[in-house]
């Protein structure tokens, strides 16, 4: 099980991340799936002992990817895209708490 929620968590990280680094836009339903993994993630792993290390790293480099992307686009849009980043940045905070 665990690997499956590390999986779904990376998939979705990517399907949200990568067209933003690959200046295709922003994708708003990609950013509520991701945000979704993030809170399964944090359900299934309170109380736990640890985070997988890999779901540790992908949770961690979320919110420094998000913002480099932000910079490839300008106006409204990278406002948008550093929006999206703190608000990941929340749900990661928020899951792990």
């Amino acid at each position: 099980m665990e690997t499956d929620l590390v999986s779904r968590l990376e998939e979705a990280a990517d399907r949200f991340v990568a067209p933003l680094r690959m200046n295709e836009g922003f994708d708003g339903q990609a950013l509520l799936k991701l945000e979704e993994e993030i809170d399964r993630c944090g359900t299934a792993w309170r109380g736990a002992a640890h985070v997988p290390k890999r779901a540790a790293l992908i949770l961690a480099e979320l919110h420094p990817a998000i913002e480099a992307c932000a910079w490839l686009y300008e106006g409204d849009m990278r406002q948008r895209i550093q929006e999206a980043g703190v608000m990941v940045s929340e749900a990661v905070i928020a899951a792990l708490d």
